[in-house]
Order: C-alpha cells, then structure tokens, then sequence
C-alpha cells in the first residue's frame, strides 16, 4: 500500500505527523555512517502505534494507538519521539472525536444513542484542548456539539467564537463555525447576518446554504430560499432531504413546475418516504388534477395508513369537488382518532356551513375556539356563523371578543357592523365602519355599507348626504359601475340631500344594470317609486335572534317620518318587533316593500 493511501481518512495534523515520520525512516544510504544507536525503550511501542494507527478500520482501533502511545512514552523516548508520540496521540483522539462528530450530523436521522455519542466525543475532545489549546477545530466540534438540544449553548457560542480565531485561511472550518452561532441566536436579523457570513465564505457548501435556504424559507423570503436551495442540490443532487426542502421553497413561491421536480426527484431517491408522496399530491390539487393527487395520496395511506395530513388533504380535495359524503367520512376517521384537531374541525364545520346546518357549523367552531378563546380568526368564523344563523347578538359578542384582542381585525370590524345594522343599532354600525374605512380605504364593500347607512338611517344623528354621496361614488368607481345595489346607494345619498333628480337617475341606472335575485330587482323599483313620490328612502333592519325560533323581521321605511326604536330588545328573551308605519295610503310599491325583506345594504349581491 503506498504512503498516501495509507494516510487517506486521517486528520490533516496527523496525517503530516506520520508523513514525516516516515520520510525520516528512510534516509539515504549512507556507506560512511557510524553503527545506529540502540533505540530507546519505547521505541517499538512508538513504531507499533504508527503501524496501528495506519491501519485504523473502526472506532475501537483507536484505542489500541492511544494505548501504545502512553506506554511508548511511558518506557521512555528520545526528546524528538517522545514529542512525535504525544502529537499522535493528540492527532489519535481528535481523529476519534471526528469520527464521533461524523456519525452524528452525516445521517438524516439522530442515532438513539446520540447522547452517549456526543459524551464521549467531548471527552476526548476536552482532553485536546487541555493538550493543545490552539487546535482549532476540536473547538470547532466542541462548539457544534454543545449546540445540539441539551447543550451548553454559552459554551457552544465561546467555542464557535474561538475556533473562528484559531481556523485561519480554513473556510469551510470558518463557515461551519459561523453556523453554529446563527444556529445559537433567536435574533433574525442576527441570525440572517450570520449564515450570509457563512455563505460568503462557502458559498457552494451544500450545508451553508441549505441553513440559509431553510432560514428563508422560515422567514417567508421564498425566493431566497429557493436560490439557496438550488446551490445546495446542485452540489448534493442525490441528497433527497435538500430536494423535499426545495420542493416546499419553489411551492411556496409559486413555481409549481419546479416544486414538483424536486419532488419527483426526491421521489425517486425515496420512493418509500409517504411526506414527498403527500407534497406532490398538494401541487397536484392546486394545479386541479384530482385523480393524480388523490392517486398520491393512496401511496401515502398505504405506506402509512394512520397518516392523518393525507386524509385531510384528500377531504379538502373532495369538498372542492362537490364530493362532500366521501370529504366528511376521512374527517370522521380523523376526528376518531383525534377528537380535538384543528384542522378537521375547522373542516367538517365549514362543510356543514355549506349545507346551511349552522347549528352543527357552530358546534365544531365553538370546539375549536375552547382550544384556544384567543385565536380571533376562529372567533371571528365563529361569529360569522352566528350571524347567518340570524343570531347576530351572539355574533356581536364574539366579534367582540376578537376586536379586544386585536382591534385591527378587518374582517371582525366589518362583520360585527353588519350584525350591529340587522338588529337596527345603526350608531354602533356606523362606528364599526368608519374604523373598517380607516383599516381598508378601497373596500367598495365598506364604502357602499356605510353610505348606505348615512343616507337611509331613521336617526337623524346618523344621516350625512354629502359624505354619503363622497362615498358611493368612491365605490361605484372602485367597481367599474357595474354593482347594481352601489348604483343604488348613491340614488339613496342624492335622494337623501333632497336631489330627486338624480335619486331617480342612478335608481334607473341601478333597475337597468339588473340582478339575478327577484327580491333585488323589487327592492331597487321600490327605491325608485320612492324617488318618483320624491321621498327619501329610510330603512332599519330589526332581526330578532332565532335562538332555536323563527327568525325576526325587517321592515323599511319611505319618506321622512322616523321610525320605530326596538325599544328593549337588547334584553334576554325579547324579540325584536318590526317598525311600524301609520295605515295610511301608500304608493304601490312602498307597499311592496312593506311586505318583503329589504335588500341588507351589505350584501354584496
């Protein structure tokens, strides 16, 4: 076997130790030379480490050079190989300690025994620095030992901190020693500033820039992540981690052909792994092929049967088709094995919302926000729950607990000024929207709600035609004038300051424009009859809770005369009663819209 083969795998200190050793062993012929001295008692006990060490196979050949080492030493050598033995000594342990470090980050998966393997690395690892305490990288391997769960994470940073000292020109060394102190710090923009070190100095190292890749991915910079990922696949093609890791980065930046390469390629190296089988069905769906991600999905079940994610995802995918029967059945199954999740509650929930079975709806809604009172996307759903179930006073409540904990909620802010407008508590409406308006200027939807309002409220407090007309026509604009029931709006703001002329106008315009729904189409030539009589439009919902009942009623009003309070409905077990108008004659169309449910000025159809 020739010097360099002999040599290959060793540490680079070692390696040059024993190269030396061996150059020196064999001088040239000298003819002249006295008879050589006797060697020293140790010396065959030197030679015999060097042999052993050349030929270390497995971990436990280690301790035969480390034996032989302290016994050369302990026989007795000269100055110069009694230095060589303790360097190899020293060289013999860090080789060890690599070894051990080797098996713990080179495998996907942690060894059980991970504990027991980083103990006895660190005590040889400790015993180098002891001996030498400049060796750079045993403190380098200190350091990413003593980051991992259970560490001395102060010792991981001061470790990290002085190899980066001790390493040199060592790049790679330098790069890894950088990683550990991102890996260290909860800070992100730390952290960031860390691996882009790490990168600038091994910028193709596989490892450097899968942290960073997997570091942006986190920090939803998916581009970046993507770009990283890229590097670090094309240096390990074949690692099919990096591939799943890029798949998730080009899905998540919406490069669906990419995402699913890398998920055929990952696929393809792991073809028994079920989570690469479940990412492919995903892009699948979004990309509507049904059949082949619900064929994914199978593999996935067959490989593991209780895998929960890949019943969720194939009931998302049959809700999204109609398939409701088959969607509910792989909830029950999940919901069998883990009552409590999330995902299938929210699921099964809004499915029955789907079906108008609100009370179910609201059931699985009221399970999820138990699990967490604070999650104001849930409380808000919730809430919206109640509000189609005609119970907008328990919708009132919870859009109000979400706007305690985030009072930015745009969607809580909007919903709970509906609720307020259909039970007719226009001055509570009226505050929802203008806050709705602040959070979201250009939602013609919040335009139209509350001009609407100041321009058909019966309070005289709430009424504004000349803000009311700004705002419809902000929204009619915002919708192209295509929206029938804005076009309307405006015709109530106009009518409202008293110019019938164009009330009537945009009324017409409105009717024109048409809607599907036959109760619109009557709402809006009902509103015009009223501007044809030049009476502005006046209109208050009052539903009543439904608490397991009927629902309430709704009347509008026609012409100036205000209408009737609720009075005490906001009480326990009362019902709201509908506005009364004198029995006088009438024009025959407000009569029509005495006898219908007005059009909700938030509806948005």
């Amino acid at each position: 076997m020739s010097i360099s083969r002999r040599l290959h795998g060793l540490c680079p200190t070692t390696a040059a130790l024993l190269l030396g050793l061996l150059l020196a062993a064999s001088p040239l012929p000298n003819w002249a030379a006295e008879e050589p001295a006797a060697d020293p008692p140790g010396q065959e006990d030197l030679n015999a480490a060097i042999d052993a060490k050349l030929a270390v196979d497995e971990l436990d050949d280690f301790g035969r050079v480390l034996a032989l080492c302290r016994r050369a030493v302990d026989r007795g050598l000269d100055e110069e190989s009694r230095k060589f033995a303790e360097d190899l000594y020293t060289g013999t342990l860090i080789d060890r300690a690599g070894m051990l470090v080797e098996a713990l980050f080179a495998t996907p998966r942690p060894d059980p025994q991970w504990t027991r393997i980083r103990l006895f690395a660190m005590r040889d690892l400790e015993e180098v620095v002891k001996r030498d305490p400049k060796m750079g990288s045993a403190h380098l391997m200190i350091a990413r030992l003593q980051a991992l769960p259970g560490g001395d994470k102060d010792r991981a940073a001061a470790s990290a901190a002085k190899a980066l000292g001790l390493l040199g020109d060592d790049k790679l060394q330098r790069a890894q020693a950088t990683l550990v102190l991102a890996q260290l710090t909860d800070d992100p923009r730390e952290k960031g500033a860390f691996l882009d070190a790490a990168v600038e100095l091994a910028p193709r190292d596989a490892d450097v820039r899968q942290a960073r890749g997997m570091f942006r991915l986190a920090e939803d910079n998916f581009e970046g992540a993507r770009k990283d990922l890229i590097v670090a696949t094309d240096e390990e093609p074949r690692n099919a981690a990096l591939q799943e890791a890029l798949g998730l980065a080009c899905l998540m930046d919406d490069k669906l052909a990419e995402a699913r390469a890398a998920f055929d390629q990952a696929i393809e190296l792991e073809p028994d792994a079920p989570g690469l089988f479940l990412q492919r069905a995903r892009i699948e769906a979004i990309e509507g092929e049904r059949e082949q991600a619900l064929a994914d999905i199978d593999r996935v079940l067959e490989i593991a049967p209780r895998e929960q994610t890949a019943l969720l995802l194939r009931a998302r995918i049959n809700q999204q088709a109609g398939e409701t029967e088959a969607a509910v059945a792989d909830l029950e199954t999940v919901l069998d094995r883990d009552p409590d999740s999330p995902a299938a509650l929210e699921l099964r929930g809004l499915i029955a919302a789907e079906r108008e079975d609100y009370d179910s709806a609201i059931r699985d809604f009221r399970r999820l926000a138990a699990r967490d009172p604070n999650d104001t996307a849930v409380l808000g759903q919730l809430a919206m729950l109640y509000l189609a179930a005609d119970q907008p006073r328990e919708a009132i409540r919870r859009f109000t607990r979400a706007l305690e904990i985030d009072a930015d909620n745009f969607v809580c802010r909007r919903g709970r000024s509906d609720a307020a407008i259909s039970i007719g508590d226009h001055k509570a409406a009226r505050d929802d929207l203008e806050e709705a308006l602040e959070l979201a200027p250009e939602d013609s939807g919040v335009l139209n709600n509350l001009a609407w309002l100041l321009a058909t409220s019966p309070d005289d407090e709430i009424r504004d035609g000349k803000r009311a007309i700004e705002l419809a026509e902000k929204a009619c604009d915002l919708t192209a004038w295509e929206e029938a029931h804005i076009i309307s709006t405006l015709a109530a703001a106009h009518a409202e300051t008293g110019d019938f002329e164009k009330a009537r106008r945009y009324s017409k315009q409105a009717v024109e424009t048409g809607a599907e729904a036959e109760e619109v189409i009557e709402q809006l030539e009902a509103e015009l009859a009223s501007y044809v009589a030049e009476k502005p439009w006046r209109e208050r919902q009052t539903l009543a809770e439904k608490d397991g009942q009927e629902g309430g009623e709704a009347a509008a009003e026609q012409g100036d005369e205000p209408a009737a309070e609720p009075g005490d409905e906001d009480e326990p077990g009362d019902e709201d009663e509908p506005m009364a108008e004198e029995p006088a004659a009438k024009e025959p169309a407000a009569e029509a819209a005495e006898r219908r449910e007005p059009r909700r000025p938030f509806s948005d159809d």
